[in-house]
């Protein structure tokens, strides 16, 4: 506590110091009005002579006089009063005063006084023991700097940079641990999905590359199938991500984690299921009053209401948000992408999509 005191009493010097000049300025020598009031009776005694002498008649001596009181009185009302300087003494004491100990208080009751200092070093190198993971981190990292080649080390952060929504550095980490290990279908299948996660929801060329791998590899793999499918349905090929999806679904049990998204995205291609195309969108922007209105909206609140029994379509809701947002209809565009996000919440790729989209159309 001796140490508070020390810095309060240094935080009010310093202050102190700030406020100085206020403080100074206050009694330093006459005022302004003081200098005014020897200028101006000097002008007075001057007319009162050149009256005295005839070089000025007596109605403009009069008016002169009237000028030169006027004025005198001005500046002595536009001076500063001795009880508003003694107030902005007073002011700059009290922030002297209130500053630091409103800093204290503060750092009491949010703060951590009781805690040691801990040194960068002293940190890291009780990482494990206090669970700090950040920490941690850093250890490691400083560990994989110096020694590139320890598998080991790459395959205890892979996992933790990904918990830590850090999906590029995830998919550098898989990729050394491929470098390391060895081709492996599942290292594969984890690598294209990181660089998928990272490029909000898109498939890039080396992700599909990485899933193409993993299946060479093992072609039952259920991740490398899926995010497969998801490029074929990217690239337009709709009716081969369909198939590709359904022979998945056929190998997947009831309880496997990744059975919703998978049904989800085979409602969105199965025929019959009413979707909205960029180029019905496009035309609706070119559109104007009763034909826009009997055109889209129908097809809109249409596939709204689809979605409320089948909210698990993520193309359906990005569709919906999309066209909500061409119509200019920006509130119904984020209440869509808000009921889509409670929806795929546990799923982060489809998050992922869901965030650049809102963020292409503005609405986030």
């Amino acid at each position: 506590m001796l140490n508070f005191l020390i810095f309060a009493v240094l935080a009010a010097g310093v202050v102190l110091g700030v406020c100085w000049p206020v403080l100074k300025g206050s009694t330093a020598g006459p005022r302004r009005a003081d200098y005014d009031e020897v200028v101006f009776r000097d002008q007075l005694a001057e007319l009162e002579r050149d009256r005295a002498r005839g070089l000025i008649a007596e109605a403009e001596a009069k008016a002169a006089r009237n000028e030169i009181a006027r004025r005198l009185i001005a500046a002595d009302r536009d001076s500063p009063a001795a009880g508003a300087r003694a107030s902005g003494r007073w002011a700059a004491v009290a922030a002297a005063a209130f500053i630091p100990i409103s800093a204290l208080a503060l750092y009491l009751a949010l703060g951590a006084p009781g805690q040691p200092d801990m040194p960068l070093r002293e940190r890291l190198a009780n990482a494990v023991a206090n669970n700090d993971v950040q920490a941690l981190m850093a250890r490691a990292e400083a560990h994989l700097a110096e020694k590139p080649d320890d598998l080991r080390g790459w395959e205890v952060v892979a996992p933790i940079y990904r918990s830590a929504e850090r999906y590029a550095d995830a998919a550098r980490a898989y990729q050394n641990i491929l470098r390391l290990k060895g081709p492996d279908a599942g290292t594969y299948a984890d690598l294209g999905e990181m660089l998928v996660i990272a490029n909000a929801g898109l498939v890039p060329k080396e992700a599909a590359q990485a899933f193409a791998e993993a299946l060479r590899l093992d072609a039952r793999s259920p991740k490398a199938r899926f995010y497969a499918g998801l490029a074929l349905k990217q690239d337009g090929k709709r009716a081969e991500a369909l198939t590709l999806w359904q022979g998945l679904l056929a190998d997947t049990g009831p309880d496997d984690s990744w059975r919703g998204v998978l049904e989800a995205q085979i409602a969105s291609l199965s025929p019959g299921a009413p979707v909205l195309s960029d180029e019905q969108v496009a035309a609706a922007q070119s559109m104007t009053g009763e034909d826009r209105e009997n055109m889209i909206r129908g097809m809109v609140d249409g596939l709204e209401e689809r979605l409320k029994s089948a909210p698990a379509d993520l193309e359906g809701w990005q569709r919906l948000i999309k066209a909500r947002a061409v119509l200019g209809e920006i509130d119904k565009a984020r209440a869509a992408y808000g009921r889509a996000r409670e929806q795929f919440k546990a799923d982060t790729a489809a998050m992922a999509a869901l965030s650049q989209a809102a963020k292409e159309l503005g609405i986030e």
